[in-house]
């Protein structure tokens, strides 16, 4: 239970970060209008779903995580460093460049890309440095000072600081992602694990949109075609989950 409940956002992030390099390394020098989509949409995926679903990550760890496990356990010095606020200001330079390219629509930007190309694969080389070094350092704290259930605690304080708007990012990404290092079994009891209305809006609005909307975005510089983006219709009642999130 110590490894995997690092497992699970840190593979999903990987997975995004697998992505993103795809689609990073299929960016062309520039784009005219007919193309322009597909850096564009890349520029929204990240703006829009990634840089939130990072951000979302450290503050989880930073803010309710890590200081539960001070509470027994003294932190390895590697993660009590700079080394989130260093990431998290790479992360804002990648936004940057991203927000730069939405304005233009994609249009005309050879400068953006070519940063988008420098910095895309350092910021995912030091992510994944960092992500390995927590996985080394924090699972022995856990199994020495807390038990399964104590840890379950403090990820439903976590939950509930996402959101709905916090899991509709995430979700559907760690679901993909767990099909590649999890067993079948494990991913059914995680699944069974999650609240009955949280698995109506995840079957209902998150999966649709994330195959729909978020992924054709977030893979549009590979596509050969400009994809058709969709988001699951509104129900029109005044509690429409959909509106919410």
């Amino acid at each position: 239970w110590a490894d995997a409940g690092f497992l699970i956002p840190h593979e999903a992030l990987r997975f995004s970060m697998n992505k993103m390099l795809a689609s990073a390394e299929a960016l062309k020098d520039d784009y005219e209008k007919k193309e322009s989509w597909k850096v564009l949409y890349f520029a929204e995926w990240y703006v829009e779903d990634f840089a939130s679903m990072v951000h979302d990550h450290h503050s989880n760890e930073e803010d309710i995580y890590f200081p539960w496990v001070a509470t027994k356990a003294e932190l390895p010095d590697k993660v009590l460093s700079k080394q989130h606020e260093d990431l998290v200001k790479m992360l804002e330079e990648i936004k940057s460049i991203c927000i730069s390219v939405k304005k233009k629509k994609g249009i005309k930007c050879a400068d953006e890309i070519q940063k988008l190309k420098e910095k895309i694969p350092l910021f995912i080389d030091d992510m994944n440095e960092h992500l390995k070094e927590e996985e080394e350092g924090i699972p022995e704290l856990l199994r020495a000072n807390f038990t399964h259930e104590e840890e379950q605690v403090v990820v439903g304080k976590i939950i509930k600081a996402e959101g709905l708007g916090g899991t509709r990012r995430f979700l559907p990404t760690l679901l993909e992602a767990m099909d590649k290092w999890a067993k079948p079994s494990f991913k059914e009891i995680f699944l069974a694990s999650i609240p009955p209305p949280i698995q109506k809006l995840l079957y209902d609005y998150y999966i649709p949109d994330y195959n729909d909307y978020v992924c054709p975005k977030r893979d549009a510089p590979t596509l050969s075609e400009k994809p058709k983006i969709v988001k699951v219709k509104c129900c029109k009642l005044p509690f429409c989950c959909n509106c919410v999130v």
